[in-house]
């Protein structure tokens, strides 16, 4: 069994619509480290798409995993219940955004929980109108799809959208349309957009809810500024329709903070939660105040999966393993440590055009020579470079000429620093022009 070897399996017996990075084929990995099917180590400053917080087969989950599975595997909550369900959802009431009372609905996967949280907003609001933004990623099943805002892999080809979804402009400060002198300014400046376009083209009275990464993933680890997010909380109230927050990627310690939004002290009302939740296992929730979780009926929401027990076993040790080890605050360590080995780089090329990002959500846009036009092949390359020497990085962005970093949020000093140099290496090569190394 070899990488090639198996390419040639996958060409014969998987849809190229499964497309990946990386030409590699996974066969075992252990902490920050990952190896291919020739025996080929990579440091992963991946994680599974900012899954594996906890890094690759942490002890405590994995022995929660086994002692579960020895006891049963699946139990449909819609059927009969069972007490892990129970004790993850106290949990996450506990541990959400905000001083309200919450309740917690578990499904399976982020666009689960994307989908939910519209049907929740929609039912508690008795309205349509659903107001997503530019730059976002919500999912790729139909109603997550509609809000999702790239089309080209996303949406081309399939028919699109669900009815009565709305987009808006987020406050991309680094491209923001109307000369905003800072982030903060963009943030207000994209607020008095969102108003007048919701007052005058959507109607108030409308819009059951505004959706909203609080860190723009897919889109480029763009940050929304206070300014927008207070604003945003704010007008919600105001027009009597709800704030999902889509903490799906930047959730569970990845910005420095539990959530992304608690850097705000901001509340919202719905929380949409997934990836690194369960260390790998599916599971995911919507998590929202209780006076609106409260108003749904018995039945209106199900899954046979969802808050499956051995996934939530998962989910249970992980939240254990963030008290024990400190994840949030190593986090931000983290962040800190590498955002200045990131900014030196960024003053080093001017065709790094943001270094932007929060706590270990980092990211690096690369720009053509005029500062502003994206460059694509610059960051193909540079993920390129990055492999051959030995790590895993993936790209991003609505234009596809961002780099983004997740690394496991508990790796050691000495794997940051080892990370850092190859991109130091591989951004200094593609820069310069110089193919990627064998």
């Amino acid at each position: 069994m070899s990488n090639q070897s198996l390419s040639q399996r996958r060409k014969a017996a998987v849809t190229p619509a499964a497309s990946s990075v990386h030409p590699l084929y996974f066969t075992r990995a252990s902490g920050s480290y990952v190896w291919d099917a020739d025996d080929n180590r990579y440091l992963d400053f991946t994680s599974g798409i900012a899954v594996m917080n906890l890094g690759h087969s942490h002890p405590k989950v994995l022995e929660a995993v086994r002692r579960q599975s020895a006891e049963f595997q699946h139990l449909c909550f819609a059927v009969g219940m069972h007490p892990s369900y129970v004790e993850l959802a106290e949990r996450l009431n506990a541990i959400a955004p905000g001083p309200s009372p919450k309740k917690t609905f578990l499904v399976n996967t982020g666009a689960e929980a994307v989908e939910n949280a519209v049907k929740i907003a929609r039912a508690y609001t008795q309205r349509a109108g659903i107001v997503s933004f530019t730059h976002a990623f919500h999912g790729r099943t139909y109603m997550a799809m509609s809000l999702t805002n790239k089309a080209e892999p996303y949406k081309t080809g399939f028919v699109t959208r669900a009815a009565e979804v709305y987009r808006a402009d987020y406050p991309y400060f680094f491209r923001n349309p109307w000369g905003a002198q800072d982030a903060e300014e963009a943030g207000a400046m994209a607020l008095e957009r969102l108003k007048e376009q919701v007052k005058y083209t959507i109607g108030e009275s409308e819009v059951a809810a505004f959706i909203l990464e609080p860190v723009a993933g897919e889109g480029g680890f763009i940050p929304a500024p206070k300014s927008f997010l207070v604003g945003l909380r704010e007008y919600a109230s105001q027009i009597g329709a709800l704030w999902i927050d889509d903490e799906v990627q930047a959730g569970m310690g990845r910005t420095g903070e539990m959530w992304a939004v608690d850097r705000f002290g901001l509340e919202p009302d719905l929380v949409t939660i997934a990836k690194a939740l369960g260390s790998g296992f599916p599971v995911a929730a919507v998590v929202g105040k209780a006076e609106i979780m409260d108003t749904l009926k018995p039945g209106m929401l199900g899954t046979t999966f969802g808050g499956n027990p051995t996934a939530v076993a998962a989910a249970l040790a992980t939240l254990d393993v963030f008290e024990e080890e400190g994840i949030v605050a190593r986090a931000r360590e983290l962040g800190e440590r590498a955002r200045a080995r990131l900014q030196a780089l960024a003053d080093r090329h001017p065709r790094i055009g943001e270094l932007r990002g929060v706590g270990t959500m980092l990211a690096l846009e690369f720009v053509g020579d005029d500062g502003r036009t994206p460059d694509p092949v610059t960051t193909d390359a540079v993920v390129a470079g990055a492999r051959a020497r030995g790590l895993l990085l993936l790209p991003t962005g609505t234009f596809g000429n961002v780099i983004r970093l997740l690394p496991p949020l508990n790796l050691s000093d000495a794997e940051l620093d080892e990370g850092l140099t190859k991109i130091e290496e591989a951004v200094d090569a593609a820069l310069k022009g110089e193919p990627a190394l064998a």
